[in-house]
């Protein structure tokens, strides 16, 4: 192909071009654009038929896995609807914890001896929600056993339980630790009790913090929690004080993402119909962005990506590094989404038919689409925007083709909005191409994608 009309584009498509402009003469950590555009950054792929989807997945288990593989565990049940959450799907009740976990252990089951199942290790198991530590102990102990089992885990493996630290007592975390359990990933979101009870979550800062201290002294796992910026009633005060909560814990980590509020949810109904004041605007997340950011580099934690730090070397994050790039991710329960070489599938949502399917021995999978013909490449440039840089040379050479001419304007532009610096052939996102990185990793793959085509 010949790329070099697009390196310097005919008026013709001077339009089509400037639809991937950020703004410019603006404050570009605050301005650069009106919005995030994308919530995971990624290209489109065709859906496979319905009555196709056995056939074709019966083909694609039969076939090895290539690169790093993860597995996925999805609880659906939650104790309270936080009012923030878009995943909330299904209230707790002990008499579920049993039949969930039996039902989740069969179909681990169902893929037993299948080339795509047993034949590369798996780097990492996250169980996530939903909220896992709702589970009764017993169930929690035995299914992460469950997991060990049935799939062929690297002798590193990182295996990390989400949930909330709410009735997430003694009992329990000595559960996940005899099963195997080696991360805990906790959503404290933020510690301040003024603003976790307006979100519906249920324990007192004073609680969490002993919570967290009791799960730290068992000296088993690596313990991070999730902070949330952007909250209403946050104010930047506080949410420096929810960073410096979690620094007086010595935890292994925090990841630190902002607030998305969507429609459907508590949260964005109730801040329609004015019943609770609204969020912080974009200029003042991308001001506690920039303080977070700060005041984490000033302690000296490690940066795994834009999102997650590390303070000791027991976190690594592995997967949420590995989901969001090229890894395969095996996915196991109601609505649970996985990938095989880009062939990405949804299990039931609908937790009355995951059982049904399960139980009948179907891999109760929804819906199933097909890889973009360079799945590989555009998710090796969505895991290298994670981390807040792209080789384009190195992209050039492994996927064999020529990158650097065709994006030459493009980059111009964004160099002159502030969102990157070009470091040779390497693009380096400044602060505020930090804080727009879905933005600016959706655009990229999108032009990338037309000039490709």
């Amino acid at each position: 192909m010949n790329h070099s009309n697009h390196a310097n584009p005919p008026q013709a498509e001077e339009w089509i071009i400037e639809k991937y402009f950020a703004k410019e003469g603006v404050d570009p950590l605050s301005r650069a654009f009106d919005g995030k555009i994308a919530v995971h950054p990624g290209i489109s792929s065709e859906a496979v038929p319905a009555e196709k989807i056995d056939e074709v997945m019966a083909r694609v288990l039969d076939e090895p896995r290539k690169n790093d593989s993860v597995a996925y565990i999805h609880v659906p049940f939650c104790e309270t609807h936080c009012l923030y959450c878009g995943f909330y799907n299904r209230g707790y009740s002990k008499e579920e914890s049993a039949k969930y976990t039996d039902t989740l252990i069969k179909e681990l089951e169902l893929w037993n001896g299948k080339r795509a199942m047993q034949i590369d290790p798996v780097h990492a198991v996250y169980f996530g929600g939903g909220t896992p530590t709702s589970l009764e102990a017993q169930d929690l102990e035995r299914l992460i056993k469950a997991v060990k089992k049935h799939l062929p885990l690297a002798n590193d493996c990182e295996i990390t339980i989400e949930g909330r630290l709410y009735n997430f007592g003694q009992d329990k975390m000595e559960a996940c630790f005899e099963g195997g359990a080696n991360r805990f990933s906790l959503g404290v979101q933020s510690f301040n009790t003024k603003v976790r009870q307006a979100m519906a979550r249920l324990a007192s800062k004073e609680d969490v913090m002993r919570r967290l201290e009791l799960l730290m002294s068992y000296r088993q796992a690596a313990v991070i929690v999730d902070l949330i910026f952007g909250f209403p009633m946050q104010t930047m005060d506080v949410w420096l004080e929810d960073i410096e909560a979690a620094m007086l814990l010595d935890l292994d980590g925090m990841d630190c993402y902002q607030l998305n509020v969507y429609g459907q949810t508590p949260l964005g109904k109730a801040i329609k119909e004015g019943k609770i004041e609204p969020c912080a605007d974009v200029p003042m997340q991308s001001a506690m962005f920039k303080a977070g950011v700060e005041k984490l580099q000033n302690a000296f934690y490690r940066r795994l990506s834009l999102t997650h730090w590390a303070r000791t070397t027991r976190e690594r994050n592995l997967y949420n590094l590995k989901v969001k790039g090229r890894a395969n991710c095996l996915a196991f329960g109601p609505g649970a989404g996985g990938n095989f070489a880009g062939w990405f599938y949804i299990n039931q949502p609908n937790y009355a038919k995951w059982i049904e399917l399960v139980n009948e021995g179907k891999k109760p999978i929804m819906s199933l689409t097909e890889p973009n013909s360079r799945f590989h490449f555009f998710r090796h440039v969505a895991e290298s925007m994670e981390q807040g840089w792209v080789d384009f040379v190195k992209l050039e050479k492994m996927y064999n083709l020529e990158l650097l001419a065709p994006l030459q304007q493009l980059l111009e532009q964004w160099q002159r909005a502030g969102l990157i610096e070009m470091r040779g052939q390497i693009m380096v996102l400044t602060l505020a191409g930090q804080f727009w990185q879905v933005n600016l990793s959706q655009l990229l793959q999108d032009f990338i994608k037309h000039f490709l085509e």
